[in-house]
């Protein structure tokens, strides 16, 4: 019996990260926090776990 509940929580817990993760997305952002378009200013920073900066995708040159 304690096994039953113990997965029982756990199934509750995970289902509600997954119903907050997935509201979340979903949320639009409020007016005046939207990324900017040009990056410019992300120059100094070092964070390499940054996921407000879409960086392009890089192109090889063919000579």
């Amino acid at each position: 019996m304690p096994y039953l509940i113990a997965s029982i929580f756990i199934v509750i817990v995970i289902g509600v990260y997954v119903l907050f993760y997935y509201l979340n997305g979903a949320t639009k952002a409020p007016e005046g926090c939207e990324l900017p378009e040009d990056y410019s200013g992300c120059s100094a920073c070092t964070s390499r776990g940054c996921v407000s900066r879409i960086e392009a995708p890089k192109i090889s040159k063919k000579s």
